[in-house]
């Protein structure tokens, strides 16, 4: 039999194994935080580059209509107009150049008559969201003026920003062999 005595043993951290503690939670809070703000990014860049996939695809499909319709106006630069799913899709020597009218644009889409807008919708099976203003410090897609493209003929061009700053820049050739250039 054991005998008990008043004392009872009290067990509790030491000073030293707090301080232990406290630091290795700040350590793997710090570790947890860092990999959040990469994600973050990573997250953005997945979302330009999905974009991107889906125009080469859409420009892709439209191209192969063109080939399907006889491949009108092959080999010069005259323009050539075809009707692909209800829109006139205005074609110079197999790339699209144009869409002849934003009835395929969402309405209340900022700069919704301007050739790059259309043809971004024209290519894109599911339109991204949001679509910003120019002038806006928002997160979203934005259309721009041809002047503000990267340096090909006759391009169209978007652009991807994070609270007003440009993530990428994607650059349609459509006067030359309908490559998207992403800078």
């Amino acid at each position: 039999m054991r005998k008990t005595t008043g004392h009872r043993r009290q067990s509790a951290f030491t000073l030293i194994e707090l301080v232990v503690i406290v630091t290795i939670l700040g350590i793997l809070s710090f570790t947890a935080l860092s990999r959040f703000i990469n994600v973050q990014d990573a997250a953005h860049s997945a979302v330009a580059d999905g974009v991107v996939a889906g125009l080469r695809s859409g420009a892709s499909l439209y191209r192969s209509h063109w080939f399907s319709q006889g491949s009108p106006g092959k080999g010069n630069t005259d323009r050539v107009d075809l009707v692909v799913d209800g829109i006139s899709v205005r074609y110079r020597n197999g790339q699209v150049v144009n869409v002849n009218t934003s009835n395929h644009v969402p309405v209340g889409t900022p700069n919704r008559t301007s050739a790059n807008t259309r043809i971004f919708h024209l290519f894109l099976a599911t339109t991204p969201d949001p679509i910003i203003a120019r002038n806006s410090s928002g997160t979203g897609w934005v259309m721009l003026a041809n002047g503000q493209c990267a340096a090909v003929t006759r391009p169209r061009c978007w652009e991807y920003r994070v609270n007003g700053n440009r993530e990428a820049r994607l650059t349609y050739a459509s006067g030359e062999d309908g490559r998207i250039f992403v800078d």
